[in-house]
């Protein structure tokens, strides 16, 4: 899918788009049986936001199970990172994040950068649905705008996983701002690696499970070319060489 200049100029203003449907029926089914195997061979994590509330995570999936690799190439994830960041689209990151229903623990807000620390922050998150998602049971909630600057991350959080790390101070918030989107198996929302967002716990009694594909303009941070393949385009010189 190519997007419109408009379709561009609205995530460039407010740092997120939904994209619509990315995944065919028979790859939304496929990810949920490869996400239950990883978690019944116990390759996932279980980090705690509060007593009895968890979610499921597997950082850097594709690493664990090559499967998703197919869904990274594919054409409908390529062209949206291309609208994002230009023609040279390079894989940074893929992720499993599932909100167990009743029991899914919430994530707090924050800006994927804080992390990553990319200068230019060229780099995009592609947020696929695996379930239906809606207001009960976890969705996640983007600030508009938030993409301009990275913002003061204040509110310390002690991982259960052993990570120590702030988070944004909810107060802080602008609350006008907030934006979710109610989206179907397969369909997607695309954010700047600025975009503040996080999300309620899951007290539906629905799973809410979710594939995430982060892409970054080539080049842009060391990376083996093996695991992190070029997508689209050409790699910078300077980049290749290494």
């Amino acid at each position: 899918m190519r997007y419109t200049a408009q379709q561009i100029a609205t995530y460039q203003r407010d740092g997120v788009l939904p994209l619509g449907k990315v995944l065919t029926d028979a790859q939304i089914q496929g990810a949920r049986e490869h996400i239950e195997t990883l978690i019944a061979e116990n390759k996932v994590d279980r980090p705690e936001s509060a007593p009895g509330k968890h979610a499921i995570r597997r950082l850097e999936v594709s690493q664990h199970d090559p499967w998703f690799m197919g869904i990274v190439r594919s054409d409908a994830i390529v062209d949206a990172g291309e609208a994002a960041i230009g023609p040279n689209v390079q894989m940074f990151q893929d992720n499993i994040f599932y909100k167990p229903a009743s029991v899914g623990g919430s994530t707090p807000f924050h800006q994927d950068n804080i992390w990553w620390n990319v200068n230019p922050p060229a780099i995009m998150t592609i947020w696929i649905a695996l379930d239906e998602v809606d207001e009960t049971n976890g969705p996640v909630q983007y600030v508009r705008g938030s993409n301009t600057h990275l913002r003061d991350h204040t509110l310390p959080v002690n991982d259960p996983c052993g990570a120590k790390y702030n988070v944004i101070d909810p107060a802080t918030i602008d609350r006008s701002k907030i934006v979710t989107f109610k989206l179907q198996p397969g369909e997607a929302v695309m954010h700047h690696c600025l975009t503040i967002h996080g999300a309620p716990e899951n007290q539906s009694p629905r799973p809410r499970r979710a594939y995430t594909v982060h892409l970054m303009q080539a080049g842009l941070s060391p990376r083996e070319l093996d695991k992190y393949p070029l997508l689209r385009g050409s790699m910078p010189l300077a980049a290749a060489a290494v």
